[in-house]
C-alpha cells in the first residue's frame, strides 16, 4: 500500500528539485548581471581624514565629471554622474578631506566615504537600530564623527564632517 504512494509522490519530488535549481540558476545569473551595477555603485572615494589626491582617480572609476570650487578657507571637488548623482568632497587648503555629502540614486558605501572613521559609523549606526521605530533619516554622532543621513527608494542623501579637522571660517551649515 505504502508502495505505491510513495511511487506516485517520487516524480513531485523530482519536479520540486529540479524547480529549486531552476530558481538557483536564475537567481545565479541574475546576480551576475547585477554585479556592474552593484560594482559602480561601491566604486571607492577619497575617504575622510585622506588625501584630496585620489579624487581624479575617483573621478574616472564613476565616470563622471569633475568641477572644483575654490574659496579662502576650503576647495569642493564634486562628482557628477550621468544619473544625476553627486558626491562633494571637502578639502582644506592642505589637501586633507574633513567633510563628504551625497545626493545619489543608490546607497553608496559609506566604509568607502568615511575610510578610517567607519568603524565610529558602524558602532553609532548600531546604537541606534537598538531604538524603536522606523527612521528614514538619521543624525549619527561618535568620537570625532558626525553623520547626517536621509534615505528612500532612489533617493540618498547625506553629509559627514570631522569636527577637528574643519578649518577655521567654514560654516558646518554649508554642508549639502
Amino acid at each position: 500500500m505504502i508502495g505505491p504512494v510513495v511511487s506516485a509522490l517520487q516524480p513531485l519530488a523530482t519536479r520540486r528539485v529540479t524547480s529549486i535549481r531552476r530558481e538557483s540558476v536564475r537567481l545565479l545569473v541574475t546576480g551576475l548581471l547585477l554585479l556592474p551595477v552593484l560594482l559602480h555603485s561601491t566604486a571607492a572615494w577619497a575617504a575622510l581624514g585622506g588625501d584630496i589626491a585620489s579624487v581624479r582617480g575617483d573621478q574616472g572609476r564613476m565616470n563622471g565629471a569633475l568641477r572644483v570650487s575654490v574659496a579662502p578657507s576650503f576647495h569642493v571637488h564634486e562628482i557628477l554622474l550621468a544619473d544625476g548623482s553627486s558626491i562633494r568632497e571637502f578639502a582644506s587648503p592642505g589637501g586633507i578631506i574633513f567633510a563628504v555629502a551625497w545626493r545619489t540614486r543608490l546607497k553608496p558605501n559609506l566604509e568607502e566615504l568615511l575610510g578610517a572613521y567607519n568603524a565610529d559609523y558602524v558602532i553609532a549606526a548600531g546604537d541606534a537600530m537598538k531604538r524603536p521605530g522606523i527612521r528614514r533619516s538619521a543624525v549619527l554622532t561618535r568620537g570625532d564623527l558626525v553623520v547626517h543621513s536621509f534615505g528612500h527608494l532612489n533617493a540618498f542623501a547625506g553629509k559627514a564632517y570631522v569636527p577637528s579637522l574643519v578649518p577655521p571660517g567654514f560654516d558646518i551649515n554649508d554642508l549639502r
